[in-house]
């Protein structure tokens, strides 16, 4: 390490010279008399301390020490300032300008040698501090990059799992759409045909009333046009139509809520979740939502059994957390499906409060569990199913996602007899 020792006297610089080259190792000893000359020896040479007279002619020390310290790049450079001065203010002054240490004159060379050494490993000990921080902004900014490349694969992969959700749900969806759709189509058909009825008749009454303002037509005339009027409604049943209207409309109505639901539920699931939403929320809805969507599949497997608690309001993503509770209810379907049972199966949806939680569970009397398994059942890709029949993603995405709104998602099987995953999550939303 490359030391500078400034001072106007030439016979104290050689022998502060000496004296380090002699004791204290691997020191490479500049000297200069001329002050004004020290910014550019810094400047060009890699020095790590200094040595500095404070009474020198011209520049003294002092102000050439705030000169130093001036300088960001000069900053942690030691200095040592060489004084044989007793005022306690002029070494309080160094100090505040930024000097490391003192050495008294006349020299004494054991603490030369000792500040020297001593103001030396300082400087490596910043040297290596330095290093260590630029290594550590060097993989800070690496872990950054890193993890923004993992939320972009955790993205792609919620979406893959999503992807084959909608897959194998889409066509359920569109038989339930299919079946309301069906009706609306009929109850308009029929009240098209009433309508015509309707306008048949309307033309006869409309036709009576101007026969009835011409005071010149026969009553018998008139006699015959109300007998014809009575005969046509006789004939078009305008009791009975009127009778069905409401029914009717009421029937298409429901039609096209149903629709409407459906299609509202699957656009919320279907959403990219790309974003974190987070709003008040009722799980109910939710868990609705997601009973709704996956209808189709379940109900020619087994039969849903509702028990909903009440005030359920969350916090939460309501995106994630419909995807929790589709995956956990297509594992539920899937389970019962490997019994190919002659019989439905059950599957018990149940939400309630438990203190400043909310907790939902699904329970199916599936297959179960199996005990070697149940230790992975949240690990990515890991799946029970045959190849091709599933991704391996869908509880292990719901673990994710149910751990990012702080709550909790945990299984117990047994073998046989069918299983139990319970979410809990916080009412006020995500803690961390």
């Amino acid at each position: 390490m490359k030391i500078l020792v400034v001072d106007d006297d030439r016979f104290n610089l050689r022998v502060a010279r000496d004296i380090i080259t002699a004791n204290v190792d691997h020191a490479g000893v500049l000297i200069c008399d001329k002050p004004e000359t020290v910014m550019e020896l810094l400047a060009t040479e890699n020095i790590g301390v200094v040595l500095l007279d404070i009474v020198m002619p011209g520049l003294n020390g002092i102000d050439l020490l705030r000169q130093i310290r001036r300088r960001e790049e000069y900053r942690d450079i030691q200095i040592l300032m060489f004084t044989g001065l007793a005022d306690q203010d002029s070494l309080r002054e160094c100090f505040e300008a930024g000097a490391n240490d003192f050495i008294a004159k006349p020299i004494n060379p054991t603490v030369l040698v000792a500040r020297t050494r001593a103001a030396i490993k300082v400087r490596r000990y910043i040297l290596q501090l330095k290093e260590t921080l630029q290594r550590i902004d060097e993989q800070y900014t690496d872990l950054q990059d890193m993890t923004r490349k993992l939320q972009e694969t955790q993205f792609s992969l919620f979406q893959t799992e999503k992807l084959a959700s909608l897959g194998q749900i889409a066509a359920g969806v569109a038989h339930e759409i299919n079946n309301p759709l069906g009706f609306v189509s009929s109850n308009l058909e029929i009240l098209e045909r009433y309508l015509g009825k309707v306008r048949e008749s309307l033309n006869v009454y409309q036709n009576l009333g101007r026969q009835l303002a011409d005071p010149r037509v026969p009553r018998a005339v008139l006699a015959g046009m109300q007998q014809k009027i009575a005969e046509q409604k006789e004939q078009n049943k305008l009791g009975i139509i009127l009778d069905d209207l409401e029914p009717l409309i009421g029937e298409t109505r429901e039609g096209v809520d149903r629709v409407a639901k459906i299609v509202q539920s699957l656009r919320n699931f279907a959403r990219d979740g790309k974003e974190d939403e987070f709003a008040r929320h009722d799980l109910n809805q939710i868990v609705e939502e997601a009973l709704l969507i996956m209808q189709n599949e379940i109900k020619y497997i087994a039969h849903v059994h509702r028990k909903l608690g009440e005030n359920l309001e969350i916090e939460c993503d309501r995106v994630k957390i419909g995807q929790v509770l589709v995956n956990i209810l297509s594992n539920a379907v899937q389970a019962i499906k490997n019994q190919r049972r002659d019989t439905l199966g059950n599957i018990t949806v149940e939400t309630g409060l438990d203190g400043d939680n909310i907790i939902c569970r699904i329970v199916d009397d599936g297959t179960g569990i199996r005990e070697e398994h149940k230790s992975r059942i949240f690990d990515p890709f890991f799946t029970t199913k045959p190849v091709g029949e599933g991704t391996g993603l869908g509880l292990s995405i719901a673990y994710g996602l149910v751990k990012k709104h702080g709550g909790d998602l945990w299984m117990d099987s047994e073998w046989g007899r069918g299983t139990l995953f319970t979410i809990r999550l916080p009412r006020s939303g995500a803690t961390a």
